[in-house]
């Protein structure tokens, strides 16, 4: 008996979800599951006694005719069938031995078998390659079947081109190949294959399935993300690059902790940016955070571990062995991440900024000329006049720069990035009702703060509509090391002006509907002072916010914090510290460059011909241009205390939990006290972790035969199915582990194998047998997937655009489909014609409009990550590909590339039939492609107006020769054959 194989099954589709790992669904405190468990006494009787099922009572229970003892209870519809008891009591007899499940026993390397040759069935010297083929010839021997024999070249160069570029092979290069008589003719094939540009394309568009890849948000008012492209080319460059597969998962989860971390390893945390975002006005954004931390927690379970970690955000998993608990310590490793856009400008945008700064700059020289001219004639004694007049702060100021950096709205906290002069510029949604979080590092025995308020050059001061601000509320806060808060309330505050005399008292006084403003000086800088009760002296550990709460009026446009260790009371006062130093050095002793300083300053504030012709230099800076960068949606590291969401209620927290891993696997190890996403993408694919290289394996190896060697590839846990060859499973993840994770060496091992180069005919001793070819006899037949069927039309229509990267197309969209979306607000701008010809992969895909074609030939909705896409055959497929204005065009396009061919029609035909199905057509299939052109001949010089509708309207000479080649590829477009991989 083997307990994976023959009992397993039987308890977790019978009794685990009773007694089983949920502690809450748990009946009479039972688990099945755990052997230790099920040999103690229950309620007087022991479920299992090891080599005695007459005394177990999980026998008695299953074979009772008692409608209140028999187990599964009737309420549960299910019933063991004879011949599932006669192996539970077999089991029990033999002692009832537990393993451990599969998937979570660590990676084995099994020796490579040496298939014994069996009458009538093929041998290891008649067809092997590869060690793949000898795991898979034993399991055929075994079963007394023969492998298919090799593929026809042309078949194997359609096969390769698809499965690994998703385009099909040009007519010259399958005959290249055909004619190569060289023995490693195939092995080349494959290598340039594999060295491809459109590599990256095809297997980057499987990865964002799993990254659950959008151009939108999602919900209902799904605004745009214009710049999700920039993961998407990303995963296109990683792929084509074979970054390994440790790597292309670390930066992915956690590429913004790596060490110095280039901009592209954070564009890489893109993956958990794909999230569904609700950005609608009066939604509880904390609500919506909290089921996009969920979706990047089920989603890490699904993809690299192969499990259904969502099940237990509500409750214990009922079969696997994940606690409601460690549900939420996965959670936690994202509930400290923020969503951040980062600045990711292209060479275009640096190009045309520079062009425009160049421009500016020169404008800038002419108004600096008369300006510059005028300080000249200011002399030192004017100077000195004008200083004997200051009345200077004692006060020294240091600018601190934020540690961290938040806007919360609505009780919704966004990161952003402070200056790199330590300033922050409000952004433009910053709105009313926005406190500013800044965490900063003042000086011991720090006795006050200072708040500047910057009016840049010709702007206002403020957000409001008369350029104002509103400050309501300025205090501290600390938190210790063991977690508690304390709020610092400041002991006095001074402003240099108020629109209110108690407009400094308003902002310190607890009182939100009171603020300090500035409306009739909107126009200039000012600053506010906060004095401490006494100095400041933070613990060890400590981490100290200053919040900035804006409930009316604006915020800020632009402001700076700064601290002081000198005595209070502080002065508001805006003259710079640099001004203020140049003041008190001796003249003799000033340099040109602070004599040139203090006369500009002079004559910006204290002159009135100086102060004019600034003016004009600053209304020009206020026009500078502004660099309008790509900005790349990332992740940044956050800190949050995380709680136990009781039955997946964010509102209801339950326990504080740290972040962690499932107990049933390998050990975490963390680098910190606290583990961080870091450690949990290099726990992923770490030595011990036994799913991540059986999941990613079997993946691969999905795409390449239409089947897992684990059907179930997003549930390797107990309801999942077994593997068909769990030897040749292990070892391809050690093989792939030991490696260096390169997944091209593991494609290339794959293809090379005499298994992926069976014939995939249809072998009538087969129907009963393997139906759905688990043994691989031969090579899977199926349909390509909603982009490729695309691709393939385009690529041998001649239209396709073979450009790589880049932002997302608009092919032309039904407008009553874009009425469709929220208040019928999708703006659906077309593309420029050459760009609608780009791969399906770079289609705008807008979540809840999404492109009807791709639809139709099931391309996944992307809410959440899709590990298998359905595979449906509808009358709306065959009308798409006949009709859609993308299929008409591609036809128009094959019928120039046919007309452009000398020779006979018959020539012609089977040319156009060669460069669509990738080989010559048989005798009757050239016959009925050329009686079907008399006909059709026929009809357009019986109606020539229906010839030139068909060509579009665009033929100046007699329309029935070129519409006629154009029906023919329409007949060849819509082939089962073009889009099926054979």
């Amino acid at each position: 008996m083997d307990f994976n194989r023959d009992i397993r099954p039987i308890l977790a589709e019978n009794c685990t979800h009773c007694h089983g790992p949920d502690e809450k669904e748990r009946k009479g405190k039972l688990r099945l599951d755990v052997r230790d468990d099920a040999l103690k006494e229950h309620e007087g009787g022991v479920p299992i006694v090891p080599g005695k099922p007459e005394e177990s009572e999980i026998i008695a229970r299953v074979c009772s005719s008692d409608r209140d003892e028999v187990m599964p209870p009737p309420k549960a519809n299910k019933t063991l069938k004879p011949e599932q008891k006669e192996l539970l009591k077999k089991w029990i007899a033999e002692g009832a031995e537990y393993r451990l499940h599969w998937a979570f026993d660590k990676v084995k390397t099994p020796p490579v078998p040496e298939p014994a040759k069996a009458a009538g069935v093929a041998d290891l010297a008649e067809w092997s390659r590869s060690p793949i083929d000898r795991f898979i010839l034993t399991r055929l021997n075994q079963e007394g079947i023969a492998p298919s024999p090799e593929a026809d070249r042309r078949t194997l160069a359609r096969r390769l081109a698809l499965d690994l570029l998703g385009l099909p092979p040009t007519p010259d290069e399958v005959e290249t190949f055909v004619s190569d008589s060289a023995p490693d003719a195939y092995e080349r094939l494959v290598d340039r294959m594999l060295a491809s540009p459109h590599f990256g394309e095809r297997w980057g568009r499987h990865w964002l399935d799993l990254a659950r890849y959008a151009d939108s948000d999602g919900y209902e008012k799904d605004l745009a993300r214009p710049y999700a492209y920039l993961f998407r080319d990303w995963v296109i460059t990683a792929s084509n690059r074979d970054l390994p597969f440790d790597e292309f998962t670390i930066e992915q989860i956690a590429g913004d902790l790596l060490p110095d971390a280039t901009e592209q390893q954070k564009v890489a945390t893109g993956f958990h940016r794909q999230t569904l975002t609700n950005r609608e006005g009066g939604v509880d954004k904390e609500e919506f955070r909290c089921k996009a931390t969920v979706d990047r927690t089920s989603t890490t379970g699904a993809v690299w571990l192969g499990l259904t970690v969502g099940c237990a955000e509500c409750h214990s998993h009922k079969f696997d062995p994940i606690s409601h608990k460690e549900f939420y310590q996965l959670y936690s490793f994202f509930n400290n991440a923020s969503e951040r856009d980062i600045p990711e400008p292209t060479a275009q945008e640096l190009a045309e900024h520079q062009a425009a700064m160049d421009v500016w700059q020169k404008k800038l020289t002419e108004l600096e000329r008369p300006l510059q001219a005028y300080l000249a004639q200011i002399t030192p004694e004017r100077l000195g006049e004008w200083e004997a007049t200051l009345k200077l702060p004692a006060e020294h100021w240091t600018v601190l720069p934020p540690a961290r950096l938040a806007a919360i709205m609505e009780g919704a906290e966004e990161q952003f990035t402070a200056q790199k002069d330590g300033s922050v510029i409000a952004r433009p949604r910053d709105a009313v009702r926005t406190r500013y979080r800044v965490v900063v590092a003042p000086p011991r025995g720090a006795t006050g703060f200072r708040l500047e308020a910057l009016a840049d050059p010709g702007k206002k001061v403020g957000s409001g509509k008369d350029g104002d601000f509103g400050l309501s509320e300025f205090y501290a806060t600390i938190e210790l090391p063991g977690g508690e808060t304390k709020r610092v309330n400041f002991a006095r505050a001074a402003v240099d002006y108020a629109d209110d005399p108690k407009g400094a008292e308003w902002i310190i006084d607890n009182d939100r509907t009171t603020h300090w403003t500035v409306k009739k000086q909107g126009k200039a800088s000012h600053v506010a002072v906060f004095d401490l009760a006494e100095p400041l002296d933070l613990p060890t550990g400590a981490r100290f916010e200053l919040h900035a709460e804006f409930f009316t009026e604006g915020v800020m446009s632009h402001f700076r914090i700064s601290s002081t260790t000198d005595t209070a009371p502080l002065t508001p006062d805006l003259t710079p510290d640099a001004i203020r130093d140049i003041v008190q050095t001796p003249a003799e002793k000033r340099t040109e460059t602070q004599w040139k300083k203090l006369t500009r300053y002079y004559a910006e504030v204290a002159d009135d011909e100086g102060r004019e012709l600034n003016e004009a230099v600053l209304v020009h800076q206020a026009t500078k241009p502004v660099l309008k960068p790509t900005m790349a949606p990332v992740m940044a590291v956050d800190t949050r205390a995380t709680h136990i969401h009781i039955r997946g209620d964010f509102l209801q927290k339950g326990d504080e939990v740290q972040p962690g891993t499932p107990a049933f696997l390998p050990p975490l190890q963390p680098r910190a006290e606290k583990a961080d996403r870091l450690d949990l993408a290099r726990w992923l694919v770490s030595p011990e972790n036994p799913l991540t290289p059986r999941v990613r394996v079997n993946h691969i190896w999905r795409h390449l035969f239409g089947r897992g060697i684990v059907a179930t590839e997003n549930d390797f846990g107990a309801r999942g199915d077994k593997p068909s060859h769990p030897e040749l499973l292990d070892w391809l993840a050690e093989d792939f582990r030991a490696h260096g994770w390169s997944q091209k060496r593991l494609i290339r091992e794959i293809v090379l194998s005499a298994t992926y180069r069976q014939s995939s005919n249809w072998r009538a001793d087969l129907v009963q047998r393997d139906p759905l070819n688990v043994l691989l006899a031969r090579q899977g037949r199926f349909r390509l997937e909603a982009e490729a069927v695309r691709d393939v039309n385009l690529a041998v229509s001649g239209l396709l655009n073979p450009k790589i990267g880049g932002p997302s197309i608009k092919p032309p969209l039904p407008p009553d489909l874009a009425a469709l979306s929220y208040a019928g607000g999708l703006k659906w701008a077309e593309s420029p014609v050459s760009e609608q010809h780009r791969r399906g992969l770079y289609i705008h895909f807008q979540r809840t409009v999404p492109f009807p074609m791709l639809v139709t030939f099931d391309a996944p909705e992307s809410n959440v990550a899709c590990t298998r896409r359905e595979r449906s055959n509808t009358p709306l497929q065959a009308l798409t590909l006949l009709n859609d204005s993308t299929a008409v065009e591609c036809a128009r396009g094959l019928g120039r590339r046919i007309a452009g061919q000398t020779g006979e029609m018959k020539d012609q035909l089977r040319y156009a039939f060669e460069l669509v199905i990738g080989r010559p057509p048989e005798p009757a299939e050239l016959s009925r492609l050329r009686q079907y052109c008399d006909r059709q001949s026929q009809a357009f010089r019986d109606d020539p107006e229906a010839a030139r509708k068909l060509l579009g309207g665009k033929c100046d000479g007699d329309p029935t020769g070129p519409a006629t080649l154009v029906a023919v590829g329409r007949v060849l477009l819509n082939l089962d054959e073009l889009i099926t991989r054979p």
